[in-house]
């Protein structure tokens, strides 16, 4: 399986994009966040955070690198997403993703000099997606992930349903989105569950800034977790 990963994220970047008669689309998103979490407990930072993400597109394909560190510049995630787009018609989409991730865990200083433990990761993505509107949607996702070292979580399964409700309210001056979703994790950390989320963002349309608010809720998980929330202020360029 991680030939089979490999093999595919060689051959979707040797595809020449340039080749491909469309302009090079760019946009990015950088959030200031009061705790930055993770469906996976053992992922989340717990603190504040400062995430970047990039959004690069060409034709069918796309490239979303991240990068995300705490307050005091010190690492927690960088990934970097490379998507294709299978089939796009009338109101349905199918895309392929592989990303290649790195994880910094906090080490406990009482057992090790080394700050982190720098962990590699490798997922694969099928995201099927429906537009009722150009506002609002359904999207199936479906993450399978393995580690590419000896540490850290060795492989993992994420399956999300989630909506788009991009215009719940549309005033002069600001708009509402909604993104509620439910999904399912199973890794070997071991960790299972089943979870409930929202983000719900107030977009401020004659300027380039937006505020989110994010939930998670474990309707079930072993073991268990508890609810989790963080506000976020994102800049959009």
């Amino acid at each position: 399986m991680k030939l089979l990963f490999l093999f595919l994220h060689t051959w979707m970047a040797s595809i020449p994009l340039d080749s491909l008669k469309t302009p090079l689309t760019i946009h990015g998103n950088i959030q200031l966040t009061n705790n930055a979490i993770s469906p996976v407990p053992s992922f989340s930072l717990g603190k504040p955070a400062l995430l970047t993400t990039l959004y690069l597109q060409k034709g069918r394909f796309s490239f979303s690198p991240e990068f995300n560190f705490d307050l005091q510049a010190k690492p927690w995630s960088v990934n970097t997403w490379l998507r294709y787009q299978i089939m796009q018609q009338n109101k349905w989409d199918f895309t392929l993703g592989n990303n290649f991730s790195l994880f910094f865990k906090k080490n406990n200083p009482a057992l090790t000099k080394e700050e982190f433990q720098l962990q590699r990761y490798h997922a694969f993505e099928f995201n099927l997606g429906y537009h009722f509107t150009k506002m609002k949607g359904l999207n199936l996702m479906y993450w399978k992930s393995q580690s590419l070292d000896e540490v850290g979580v060795k492989n993992g399964l994420f399956i999300m349903l989630v909506s788009q409700i991009g215009d719940v309210w549309n005033g002069k001056n600001t708009r509402l989105g909604f993104r509620p979703s439910i999904f399912v994790i199973h890794n070997t950390a071991p960790f299972t569950g089943y979870f409930t989320s929202q983000i719900t963002t107030i977009y401020l349309k004659k300027i380039p800034f937006n505020v989110s608010f994010q939930t998670v809720h474990p309707l079930h998980a072993v073991p268990k977790t508890k609810f989790n929330w963080n506000l976020g202020v994102n800049f959009q360029f």
